[in-house]
């Protein structure tokens, strides 16, 4: 121990104290059912990143573009919509020459509040980077297709708009000889219509 206090305690404190704040049935445990417009909505997602944070190629900026599509099936009740998720595709376009990249996949949005939203998101990406390499500037990938997970946590501003911190992550899983992953941050605005 260096000294300082565990933080283990935290989770069970903040449980206990939900717990007191009010008395809940089963159905109070599952997430806010999500704006009806959502089943059918489309959403593009516009935003800026920092580029493979922790990785060789760090110091330049990606700019991200998305298109959300519809959930697969709108013949679910609105307390387990979450579970159905919506396609979506999108681009990673770095503003110095490094690793760019293309994605698709699936996004399950879970809603923690009636304006706040977590998103984990998991798919495929093809990039135009180094596969291998020695030049300590790039990343070595390994693959040219690779996994695509991360999330977002957001909140709406209003029916159309909504504001999200996301990270993303790309690598090929120890699937090919060199997995060198790459992990973005950043900040993106969301319209839907």
């Amino acid at each position: 121990m260096n000294g300082r206090p565990s933080g283990a305690w935290f989770a069970p404190a903040l449980l206990g104290l939900s717990l007191l704040a009010a008395p809940a049935g089963a159905a109070d445990w599952l997430p806010p059912p999500p704006p009806q417009a959502e089943y059918s909505a489309y959403e593009v997602r516009l935003g800026a990143f920092a580029h493979s944070i922790g990785g060789y190629e760090k110091g330049s900026y990606d700019v991200n573009a998305e298109l959300l599509l519809p959930r697969l099936s709108t013949d679910v009740s609105a307390e387990y919509s979450f579970l159905v998720p919506r396609p979506h595709i999108g681009a990673m376009i770095n503003t110095n020459n490094r690793t760019s990249y293309a994605y698709g996949g699936f996004s399950w949005t879970f809603n923690l509040l009636p304006k706040v939203f977590l998103e984990p998101f998991f798919g495929g990406a093809v990039h135009d980077g180094k596969l291998t390499t020695t030049d300590p500037t790039w990343n070595a990938l390994g693959c040219r297709v690779l996994f695509h997970h991360g999330v977002s946590i957001g909140y709406r501003l209003t029916d159309n708009w909504s504001v999200m911190g996301t990270f993303a992550h790309i690598s090929n899983g120890t699937l090919c000889s060199r997995n060198v992953g790459q992990n973005d941050y950043g900040v993106r605005l969301g319209y839907t219509f």
